[in-house]
């Protein structure tokens, strides 16, 4: 996955925050909120919004609560998703397409299981 968008100059990393942030709307995430929403644990966080906002991709203010820093996708940072995604569903097929129907069945069953039965701490 992380190959399918590398000519974007991104990373999957990178990508699930713009992804995140996109969701989140106009209203913006704070920092760690976003930290708390991404499936792979990211200590640096903050580091990694830096990168993105160097790039033009992430935007970053202060909230009400002055101790809090909004994130928000900038148009540019919609924009790299948007080219993302297809390239990213495309390496996704290209995996499952070694699986059978039944196993790509089955596979879905068991991650729907654990996503069910795990919370995140």
């Amino acid at each position: 996955m992380e190959e399918a968008i590398r000519e974007l100059g991104v990373s999957l990393q990178q990508y699930n925050v713009l992804r995140i942030l996109i969701d989140a709307g106009e209203v913006g995430l704070p920092t760690l909120a976003v930290a708390d929403r991404l499936l792979e644990r990211a200590p640096g966080v903050t580091r990694l919004m830096d990168r993105l906002e160097a790039q033009g991709l992430v935007a970053r203010s202060r909230g009400e609560d002055r101790r809090q820093v909004v994130c928000r996708a900038t148009d540019s940072g919609r924009a790299l998703a948007g080219k993302a995604r297809p390239l990213l569903e495309a390496a996704e097929a290209a995996a499952l397409r070694t699986l059978s129907p039944h196993e790509t069945s089955a596979l879905l069953h068991f991650l729907n299981r654990i996503g069910r039965n795990t919370t995140l701490a």
